[in-house]
């Protein structure tokens, strides 16, 4: 959709001094129920204006995706699990607090059907076998599992 993409642009060049009104800006992509949308979200990581050292933004784009677009976390393929696991062992190096709170968007996968739980339940796994997580992850984790 280029006119969505045009109006996406121009609002950001309108605000982009406004730390507030971007954040709004990320999270409101990470929201869009489409197919597309992880990998916006993907690319929008590398935009200038992310980093994943600055909380809010970090919030913004990776928290709404995945707490706030559940068709797009939730993908039948597992691709939204992934990603968001990945994002969290990343994230838990620079902010372990932050990152165990965003992990909080998979305490409800014990009550997907059974494919999606299959792919939720390894992508857990998959975080609580990293080799150096910090204490917060580790116990969201570990709790969110039920193995603690």
């Amino acid at each position: 959709m280029p006119e969505r993409q045009a109006a996406f642009d121009e609002f950001y060049r309108r605000y982009e001094g406004d730390a507030l009104v971007i954040d709004k800006w990320f999270g409101l992509q990470a929201a869009i129920p489409e197919a597309d949308t992880l990998g916006r979200v993907k690319g929008l990581t590398a935009h200038p204006a992310f980093s994943m050292s600055n909380p809010n933004r970090v919030r913004a784009l990776i928290g709404n995706f995945a707490q706030a677009n559940q068709t797009q976390f939730n993908r039948r393929d597992g691709e939204g699990y992934a990603f968001h696991a990945d994002t969290m062992l990343a994230l838990d190096a620079i902010n372990p607090q932050v990152a165990a709170r965003l992990m909080t968007a998979f305490r409800s996968w014990r009550a997907l059907e059974p494919e999606r739980r299959g792919k939720a339940e390894a992508a857990l796994k998959r975080v609580a076998a990293g080799s150096s997580l910090s204490r917060d992850l580790q116990d969201i984790v570990t709790r969110t599992l039920g193995t603690g």
